[in-house]
């Protein structure tokens, strides 16, 4: 990646972070302002059963009669910072538990041969900008590696630069080419892959060092980048005070007859 001028500290850059900037270049550069979405209930039903997941392919099989307790040790260690954590009742959690268990029984009948690693974190320094992150799982066979992304949910149109960017960095960490990376989603069984190759991680080299240096550049001058409206802005922290964004919303409620400003 090309150095970047007027820098002083690197750049922390995440899958997250880059498929950001390319739905709404202002929206990233709120994240490392610290401006945040709020986080939610089925965000950390999320991260739980990613570490369910995770938890089988390490420890093996969760017996019915001990999935509960599982889940609750798994948010002892690991997920007890979370804010959502302080604020829901017993039985939320119970329904929570018994989702994530559903997730569970869909993700337990699926293949693990050639599983390798879960929850793989990276931390990787190239030039000015350290990519951070955590891979799914890892699986490798003769032809190579493969980089999975469980997903809790249905939606998968927007994860290819998420894969794009896991490839780059397993490259660049490890000298290789992944042969396939791929986002699962575990609730309905369909996926989206991609097999990268030296070109295509060159190309998405390119185009995070090329967004690291506007967002530098945007936060050492204080100054704003384009906004792009669309599903993502629903979610975004950005959105009342977002021209472009309450458009979108707008638009996208509008066969329902719903508008997001008469909502309330």
């Amino acid at each position: 990646m090309a150095a970047f001028k007027d820098r002083t500290d690197p750049l922390r850059v995440s899958a997250t972070l880059y498929g950001c900037y390319l739905q709404c270049p202002q929206q990233a550069l709120a994240r490392l302002r610290g401006v945040y979405p709020a986080d939610s209930v089925a965000g950390f039903k999320g991260r739980l059963a990613h570490r369910v997941f995770a938890r089988h392919l390490t420890d093996g099989e969760i017996a019915e009669e001990d999935f509960e307790m599982t889940c609750r040790r798994i948010i002892g260690e690991s997920m007890s910072n979370d804010e959502v954590a302080h604020h829901l009742t017993m039985s939320e959690y119970r329904a929570m538990f018994r989702e994530v268990h559903e997730l569970y029984e869909r993700f337990r009948l699926r293949s693990f041969t050639g599983f390798r690693e879960a929850e793989s974190e990276f931390v990787v320094e190239s030039d000015d900008i350290v990519l951070t992150g955590r891979i799914d799982a890892i699986f490798e066979d003769d032809d190579g590696v493969r980089i999975v992304d469980w997903k809790t949910g249905t939606y998968l149109s927007d994860r290819e630069p998420q894969l794009s960017f896991y490839a780059m960095a397993w490259h660049r960490g490890h000298d290789e080419v992944p042969v396939v990376s791929e986002a699962v989603s575990i609730a309905t069984g369909d996926f989206v892959r991609l097999e990268p190759s030296a070109q295509s991680i060159n190309d998405t080299d390119a185009q995070v060092a090329a967004m690291a240096r506007t967002l530098q550049e945007a936060l050492r001058d204080g100054t704003d980048l384009d906004r792009y409206g669309g599903p993502h802005c629903r979610w975004c922290p950005l959105l009342e005070d977002c021209t472009e964004g309450g458009s979108a919303v707008d638009l996208l409620d509008r066969p329902t007859g719903r508008s997001r400003r008469s909502v309330g």
